[in-house]
């Protein structure tokens, strides 16, 4: 018997554990055919869900999890899964920051930031990314950064 999905935000969760899903897969339709795309939903309405969707999809680095999207909308599309898996993406998501102090929020974000950048370290090495750009990098990992870096 298949689950009802309270509070899941993992998209890869929800396939492999089986939960009921309502196909939102031609999200990724959406997204490919825009040039800037802003979603604005009330709290609970499934964001998050929708950006990790994404993220399985297009990142380069979730290969191993393609077949999450096997059955769905999105696999008949021939054109779009030429996109699968073919692109850096950075996924983060602002939904804990809630503290009421100023400093704390400062401090949770420098920590979301070095997050994201401890799952793409290749930046810093990259070529593709400019010598000023991997300083500002370095000084976010090494925790050495003004309010205005931040």
């Amino acid at each position: 018997m298949k689950k009802i999905p309270v509070g899941i935000e993992n998209f890869k969760e929800m396939i492999d554990n089986q939960y009921y899903y309502i196909d939102k897969t031609e999200l990724i339709n959406d997204v490919m055919n825009e040039k800037l795309v802003l979603y604005t939903r009330p709290r609970r309405f499934g964001k998050t869900l929708n950006m990790s969707m994404l993220y399985y999809f297009f990142s380069h680095k979730e290969k191993d999890n393609a077949y999450l999207f096997d059955g769905l909308n999105v696999s008949k599309d021939k054109e779009t899964m030429l996109h699968q898996n073919q692109y850096p993406v950075i996924f983060m998501t602002l939904k804990d920051m809630k503290n009421r102090n100023a400093e704390l929020q400062k401090q949770q974000f420098l920590s979301l930031i070095q997050t994201v950048l401890e799952k793409n370290i290749e930046l810093l090495h990259s070529e593709k990314v400019n010598f000023i750009t991997k300083k500002r990098l370095e000084s976010l990992v090494n925790n050495q950064v003004t309010d205005i870096d931040l």
